[in-house]
């Protein structure tokens, strides 16, 4: 876990950190973080292909990401963005993240910790594993970082032509029961994407209709 306004849980596995933002992300408390206007992320250069229409889950390179009115966009890829959303600083490892800035939370855990939902989008390889391979070694790798995770939910699906994994993932820190929605879309290639989705287990029934619905936008440009 990392410590600087910005809290967030990044899975490190194999000597390097794997595009999985599963965790918890910290509303910077000072609110500089969200950037309605667009900020700077660091991203690969991969390549891919939009969702619902030819599938989707059911119910080294500086590139500048931007905000238009119900889209987050890289040089990479775009995603919907929900009203009231803000796109704010990328955590370590992610391309992009977006928040509910505007949230009221009621648990009073997260509260504490000035937790607000969010989304994040990631890039890593597949490092010469096969897709089972990598998406078996994310499980263990989150299962012996965090002891408190559960796996609720696995579904196989396409997003944009693309093969993709929904995972959905109960885990509890700093008192807070958080319900997570891991989406891992396959590029071209050996590249991989994914998209984790963060909120409180409380509200998981509000969001998930809205998470799987991001999760379908999201489009590869390449």
């Amino acid at each position: 876990m990392m410590k600087n306004k910005t809290i967030v849980f990044v899975l490190i596995g194999l000597g390097v950190i794997l595009a999985v933002l599963i965790g918890v992300y910290f509303f910077r408390q000072n609110k500089s973080a969200v950037n309605s206007t667009g900020s700077t992320a660091q991203n690969k250069t991969p390549a891919g292909s939009q969702g619902k229409a030819e599938g989707g889950v059911g119910t080294d390179n500086q590139t500048k990401t931007e905000q238009t009115q119900n889209k987050l966009v890289t040089n990479d890829f775009e995603i919907s963005l929900p009203v009231d959303w803000k796109q704010t600083a990328p955590a370590m490892g992610a391309s992009a993240m977006a928040i509910n800035a505007n949230e009221n939370i009621s648990d009073s855990a997260a509260q504490k910790i000035n937790f607000k939902s969010y989304f994040a989008v990631s890039y890593d390889t597949l490092q010469g594993k096969s897709r089972s391979e990598y998406l078996q070694n994310v499980k263990n790798g989150l299962q012996q970082a965090i002891s408190s995770v559960t796996f609720t939910k696995a579904q196989d699906t396409t997003i944009g032509g693309k093969f993709a994994q929904a995972i959905e993932v109960e885990l509890t820190q700093q008192g807070v029961n958080f319900k997570i929605l891991m989406v891992v879309v396959a590029g071209q290639g050996e590249d991989v994407w994914v998209i984790s989705f963060n909120t409180t287990k409380s509200n998981w029934c509000v969001y998930k209709e809205t998470f799987y619905s991001i999760a379908n936008s999201f489009n590869l440009k390449k």
